[in-house]
């Protein structure tokens, strides 16, 4: 029976992806940002972000605004295979079961029930969060593909085997470099590898998680100047958006990317209560806590920091794994609560089947979306190079059909990058596609002030909770 439900959750995973993966998630301005140094690595072995050549200074020539271990995974994965977007949406699918799969593992190491584990394993996996910010062409995959191979070596049974923590920080390390964020689960690591391993191998965790770090150090080394500008215009934009959101704000953002999200708030609080109220209760008995439900507080409370500090949906992907740890944890209490992760799984499926009937039953996504395309192709036919802040963003569909086409990306407003560096490459642009000219960079909104332009706006004809429910505004030289 527990083999046919690994089987059954596993199918209905890789049916969800199967059905969607061309259309769904809607093509974000991200994927085409890093997908553009991934492609240039693939064909010329270096890390250039061409698509906004001439918007920020060195990325024509070298890639510093992200850690480059996302940029190589998926450039090799290109190099192999077609130079589409499907492929590296494919890797990260491959790489997001691979992490459920050794999420599982991890779980049955903590002395988690089968039922529990599989559990987990489904709240992971039928998740309409994970299919809109995990399958994406971004880094959130790998990087919790990283962390959770970090944490099977430091729970490796054989603890006379100190390479197992050494590896377990090469991970950690990978993770951080995949993304930033990954450095917020350095303690979740550092507890297990001093709980199996002890303190006296700490230095060898250490080792490990510096190495690559150095290696990332030396490729910047020559370029610090730049490094300063696309990194650090990152770290500025950030700090800003931190102190422009509300709590009201991040819990939206929090929220957007769950199925039936009001609902899943509820569960989620409800669920932390009732581990809040079980792990009071067991520690009044026994004194102490049990290793695995350390490990989940220490889990759950460093992933609320970093989201709450980051004020970003894509991150709320990593929130999967400890929620599911806690439904698991919740299963096998055998109190009257334990119903809830039931309730949880019901609702996961719940709702990936109604974003399927409003998708595929109530609309033809696929032919909408190429509709748009299309419409998007005519208002740009006279164009010779072209400017994008779309949703969904046409540049593989452009790409493909407009090989002449000069297309740059956007340079979100909030990045504090002198004017000087990027308003000869604005003012080269024959036409702008929005998706919401609010947002419009300041010097991009001068721009087209002062000069004649033809203006066109619609709406991709969806209803309110589709996931293609965007407007699109094109400026066009008269």
């Amino acid at each position: 029976m527990a083999y046919a439900s690994f089987f059954i959750i596993s199918a209905l995973f890789f049916f969800q992806v199967g059905i969607n993966l061309d259309i769904f998630p809607v093509v974000w301005p991200d994927e085409v940002l890093f997908f553009s140094p991934s492609f240039s690595f693939s064909t010329s072995g270096h890390l250039q972000t061409n698509v906004l050549k001439g918007l920020i200074p060195g990325m024509e020539s070298k890639t510093l605004w992200m850690p480059p271990v996302y940029f190589l995974f998926s450039g090799f994965s290109l190099s192999i295979f077609p130079d589409t977007l499907t492929t590296v949406r494919l890797a990260n699918v491959i790489i997001v079961y691979l992490t459920a799969l050794g999420f599982y593992l991890l779980l049955k190491r903590q002395s988690i029930s089968e039922w529990g584990c599989q559990i987990a394993f489904a709240s992971v996996l039928w998740e309409p969060l994970l299919f809109r910010f995990g399958t994406a062409a971004r880094m959130e995959g790998l990087t919790a593909f990283f962390i959770i191979l970090s944490l099977l070596f430091a729970t490796n049974k054989d603890k006379s085997k100190l390479w197992f923590v050494f590896l377990a920080g090469v991970a950690l390390s990978l993770s951080s470099l995949s993304h930033p964020i990954g450095a917020s689960f350095g303690l979740v690591t550092a507890f297990l590898v001093w709980r199996n391993f002890g303190l006296k191998s700490l230095p060898w965790f250490f080792l490990g998680g510096v190495l690559p770090i150095l290696g990332w150090l030396y490729y910047i080394h020559p370029h610090w100047d730049w490094f300063e500008i696309q990194f650090g215009a990152q770290l500025a934009r950030k700090r800003n958006l931190l102190g422009s959101f509300t709590l009201i704000d991040k819990v939206k953002v929090f929220s957007f990317g769950f199925g039936f999200s009001k609902l899943r708030l509820v569960i989620i609080l409800t669920q932390l209560i009732a581990l809040v109220l079980i792990s009071y209760q067991s520690f009044q008995k026994y004194g102490k806590l049990n290793q695995k439900w350390i490990l989940f507080w220490i889990w759950i409370l460093s992933i609320l920091v970093s989201l709450y500090t980051s004020s970003e949906g894509w991150y709320v992907f990593h929130i999967l794994f400890p929620l599911a740890f806690g439904m698991a944890l919740l299963y096998d209490s055998k109190q009257s609560v334990s119903k809830l992760a039931l309730v949880g799984v019901l609702v996961s499926l719940g709702s990936l089947l109604y974003t399927n009937h409003i998708h595929w039953f109530q609309t033809d996504s696929k032919q909408i979306l190429d509709s748009h395309f299309q419409h998007l192709e005519m208002s740009l036919a006279q164009s010779k190079s072209v400017y994008l802040q779309a949703l969904p963003d046409p540049y593989f569909d452009l790409r493909k059909k407009r090989p002449d086409l000069d297309i740059l990306e956007f340079i979100p407003g909030e990045l504090d990058i002198p004017s000087v560096a990027y308003i000869k490459t604005i003012r080269s642009r024959d036409s702008f596609v929005f998706y919401d000219d609010q947002l419009m960079n300041p010097v991009i909104k001068d721009f087209i002030n002062q000069s004649s332009w033809q203006r066109e706006e619609w709406e991709i004809p969806v209803p309110g909770n589709h996931w293609l429910h965007y407007k699109t505004i094109v400026y066009t030289k008269k």
